[in-house]
């Protein structure tokens, strides 16, 4: 009965988070739903009561009510995270996506530099047109620009109001096949604007924050600095990741070492979660245990000062779960508690999404709980014959690196080769289970599948917690010895670089990770039933079948049946103008499966948002490639090539074409390196260039040979090509302009069925009427970012398209534009629906 009594919590809350879960989902439940569940629920309860031995019914209505309850907190969390009263006040105001506006709020963290300027995450309260009284704050991050942002970066700390007057926007959105909608991922995660601040100079600080704020930002201030003189001396690189592993600041991190843990699958020892939080606790059982002290007193004082530290870092969800989980198991501890792990674990997960509804659905969250989840599993097959017996306790500090906090609590039992064998054992069970329970779930949120952490984990964690350790000790160290800090710094340095070499893994065996599109949802669930069935399953046989459907599941999303069909092609000829925002990129996919990329989209060369792993990889995965055979790059703007190198990098081009050289430009060298590096062929295409492809004709029609070199990119310059296939031209413009209109046109024949591509964007320097005249096409597909401060298109072109008949899409209203055709017909399609 006791054991019934300490099990009955993980009913409600698997309940709790499986209704948040689909009310997140429906939005906006139907009033029949919950008739029926309340219905239901009445119905169990006069079961149990009228059979006192009902206890089956009993439990399901606990879990129906919950359930139901579930439901309510994730549709109405929903609602206020996607309209609050900022949001509203923007769509009553704003004229073309944007609202100039005073806002007033509360900064939610420390400023952080950007390379565009300096961003501040704000919570914001009041403006001219909210209601006096909101509801809720509104989140909002603000990008400050100029040289006076970085001068005051330090008065802009968690805690303090702020007034500033902002232009205000929604957040950036690619409709396309196979990415996710960031506006409403942000929206999940609290934050429903972004926008821009002319100078840090209007940014007025109208007060201070608590005591506790301002004593936190302070020592996170000193702790940045600190990390910096002590860890950067060695390598400032070393130092960004000291500083993210230590108090959670990842501003200063290269993005080439991010890419690089990511691909590694060890990304996770960087970012504070339940690894650092169980090395934390590790710590500090270690120092109760040294000084005798390990009562009540001791555990309650382990939770205040992991609050304290999760303060310090400045929370955030991942921070809050592994905090959540250390203090449930601590607070068991002082009380002297013992409860099976499967219990607290479903406890913590249910007490999370009650306080915060939208957590069930981010990434973090699932990861975390199931990183935890496969451990319990695969620690209750390694020690079946005395699982309940043990402290189970040990098992709820966080994910995967957990095993770290076991190995720090047992250094003192090591006995030689043996005991260390133990640990290793241990902690590849623990990897191997993880990476068996959660891949499919990387590879539906993230889009990769990577082996390389099963092996890396042995380095990456030991060094994370190598790093995390003496980033700690740096900052009190500070504070007495210059030289005894920078010893510890030159200790973190080790455990950072170390960090980085072992992501090298990878580049020596890069099948061990790889890029997959998403998988169903349909055959995910089939995953984990099968796994489900395999695990509870008492008879051999169902074991024996299940085990089998689940290997076939895996299989499936490993290796994605979908590529192999399409890598033999449909017989037909697509093309998919994708939605880049205000950039160029089309991707062709040939009758016969070859396929080629016209431009990358990209936004400027300094932006840390990669439009080409971002939007375009993806577009291209969930066609099912991941190899192109051709790459042409129209010329060498930012918005055409800012994302082809990342394309480059995955999708190994056999070919790339580039058209009159700039020998000056350095994205192109280094791009032309980069595709020379891989073995593959990098041309120049001019005027009357041509090869088949799949019975496809695709000529050059522009430009002509240079008679001098070119110190710098011209959008004459674009190469244009066309695709003839039958009755069939499509025309890829790039961003010609009037001059070179003319010949262009008189270079193209006439065909049955015509597509153009109008050139740079719909802009008034292109789409003459005579060339509008001359091409007659009987569709125009125009490539524009929303809300766009250049005008495109401008209204004069439109109406130029439109007065020879064609039917006019754009990206910025239709999302993503594909056109299929046979050679003889026609057929279009659109992400958003006309």
């Amino acid at each position: 009965m006791a054991l019934a009594v300490r099990s009955v919590i993980a009913i409600p809350s698997c309940a709790l988070l499986g209704g948040a879960a689909l009310g997140l989902l429906v939005n906006h439940p139907s009033p029949i739903f919950f008739d029926l569940a309340f219905a239901l629920t009445a119905a169990s309860v006069a079961i149990a009561w009228k059979w006192s031995s009902g206890r089956f019914f009993f439990t399901l209505s606990i879990a129906q009510l919950f359930f139901v309850g579930g439901v309510l907190l994730g549709a109405d969390a929903w609602q206020r995270a996607w309209r609050p009263p900022l949001r509203t006040a923007f769509e009553e105001n704003a004229i073309n996506d944007e609202w100039f506006t005073t806002i007033e709020g509360t900064l939610r963290a420390d400023a952080s530099p950007t390379n565009t300027g300096v961003s501040l995450s704000v919570d914001v309260f009041s403006c001219p047109s909210c209601p006096s009284r909101p509801s809720s704050p509104s989140g909002v991050i603000l990008t400050v620009v100029g040289s006076l942002a970085s001068e005051r970066i330090d008065a802009w700390r968690a805690g303090r109001r702020i007034r500033v007057p902002a232009t205000l926007r929604r957040p950036s959105r690619y409709l396309d096949p196979g990415v996710a909608d960031n506006e409403r991922a942000l929206a999940r995660r609290g934050t429903t604007l972004v926008g821009s601040v002319k100078s840090g100079a209007l940014v007025e600080v109208l007060e201070r924050g608590s005591w506790i704020d301002e004593t936190l930002a302070t020592v996170r201030a000193f702790s940045r600095h600190a990390i910096a003189d002590a860890v950067g001396r060695w390598d400032a690189r070393a130092a960004a990741i000291v500083a993210a592993i230590v108090i959670g600041d990842r501003a200063g991190l290269d993005p080439d070492v991010q890419r690089r843990l990511q691909e590694a699958g060890t990304y996770h020892v960087i970012a504070i979660s339940g690894g650092n939080i169980a090395i934390l606790a590790g710590l500090l059982l270690g120092a109760f245990r040294f000084a005798g002290w390990l009562g009540r007193a001791a555990m309650v004082s382990s939770i205040v000062l992991l609050i304290a530290y999760a303060m310090l870092v400045g929370g955030g969800a991942s921070v809050d779960r592994a905090t959540l989980m250390a203090v449930v198991y601590f607070a068991g501890r002082a009380f002297d508690q013992r409860s099976p792990p499967l219990n607290a674990l479903a406890l913590v997960a249910g007490l999370l999404v009650a306080t915060d509804p939208l957590s069930v659905v981010d990434p973090a969250f699932v990861l975390t709980f199931g990183a935890t989840l496969a451990i319990l599993a695969a620690t209750t097959i390694r020690h079946p014959q005395h699982h309940e017996d043990r402290d189970e306790h040990e098992v709820h500090e966080g994910n995967v690196s957990k095993h770290v906090l076991r190995g720090l609590r047992g250094l003192r039992d090591l006995r030689g080769v043996r005991a260390l064998r133990e640990h290793g054992a241990a902690l590849f069970i623990a990897s191997a289970a993880t990476e068996t329970l959660l891949f499919p779930i990387g590879a539906l949120i993230f889009s990769r599948v990577t082996f390389a952490g099963l092996g890396l984990n042995f380095f990456a964690i030991p060094l994370m917690a190598v790093a995390q350790v003496a980033g700690m000790l740096v900052v009190p160290l500070a504070l007495v010895s210059n030289a005894a800090a920078t010893a510890a710094g030159w200790v973190a340095y080790v455990g950072a670089a170390g960090l980085v070499w072992s992501a090298n893994l990878v580049r020596f065996v890069p099948a061990t990770t790889y890029r997959i599109a998403p998988p169903s949802v349909a055959i995910v669930i089939v995953y984990y039933l099968a796994v489900a069935v395999t695990w509870c399953a008492t008879v051999p046989a169902s074991r024996r079948w299940s085990g089998a459907v689940a290997a076939i599941a895996a299989l499936w999303i490993l290796f994605d049946p979908h590529a192999i069909l399409a890598a033999r092609g449909d017989g037909r000829l697509h093309v998919t103008f994708i939605d880049v925002g205000q950039g160029d990129s089309a991707f062709v996919r040939f009758p016969a499966g070859r396929t080629m990329l016209v431009d990358a989209g990209g936004l400027s060369f300094t932006s840390s948002f990669d439009i080409g792993d971002r939007i375009v990889a993806p577009v291209i995965r969930d066609a099912g490639f991941y190899r192109l055979d051709y790459v042409a790059l129209s010329h060498g703007d930012p918005d055409h090539i800012g994302g082809a190198m990342s394309i480059v990098r995955e999708f190994r081009p056999r070919e790339v074409w580039e058209g009159i050289p700039v020998p000056r430009s350095e994205p192109l060298t280094a791009l032309r390196l980069a595709v020379q590096q891989q073995g593959a062929r990098w041309a120049n295409v001019y005027e009357g260039d041509h090869i088949a492809i799949d019975g496809v004709d695709v000529f050059a029609r522009h430009p002509r040979p240079a008679d001098w070199e070119r110190q710098k990119v011209r959008n004459d310059d674009s190469i244009v090509l066309e695709l003839r296939w039958r009755d069939v031209s499509i025309v890829l413009t790039g961003d010609i302009g009037k001059a070179v209109e003319p010949a262009t046109a008189a270079s193209i024949p006439p065909a049955t069925l015509r597509i153009v591509k109008i050139a740079h964007h719909g802009s008034l320097t292109s789409s003459t009427s005579a060339f509008v005249d001359a091409m007659h096409p009987q569709i125009a597909v125009v490539s524009v970012g929303r809300g766009n401060h250049f005008g495109h298109p401008a209204e004069e072109v439109l109406q130029r398209y439109w007065s020879v008949g064609s039917e006019i899409y754009r990206t910025d209203e239709d999302g993503a534009v594909t056109i299929d055709t046979d050679g003889r017909s026609v057929s279009v399609h659109t992400v958003v629906r006309r």
